[in-house]
């Protein structure tokens, strides 16, 4: 390579590099977060319903947050956040499975 290239495409070609690093890293993070996710499994009870707001400081665009908490048969608290639909479904008592290889649980009877 020509120095006067070298020069000129030297720091594109590392900046390129560490980019690509950094991409593939979280991309890394974000599947084995949710490989774990879909390998649990449990049955449990909701004990709990959470929901929270957060504004936006650029707009007033407002931002809504459900969770529903579930004591497992085994004594663990689990926070799951779900959509307003699977929040507005479930009740204080309910029984949940989740079944290893499924992202949400589900009722039960």
């Amino acid at each position: 390579m020509q120095p006067e290239k070298a020069i000129i495409f030297g720091p594109i070609i590392i900046f390129f590099l560490i980019f690509g690093v950094l991409v593939i890293g979280f991309l890394t993070v974000v599947v084995k977060l949710i490989a774990k996710g879909k390998a649990m499994a449990w049955k449990g009870t909701l004990v709990d319903k959470l929901y929270k707001t957060g504004q936006d400081i650029d707009s007033d665009r407002v931002t809504h947050f459900y969770t529903l908490v579930f004591k497992t048969d085994d004594g663990k608290e689990l926070k799951v956040g779900t959509s307003k639909q699977m929040y507005d479904s479930y009740e204080i008592g309910d029984k949940a499975e989740k079944k290893a290889g499924e992202l949400w649980p589900k009722k039960i009877a």
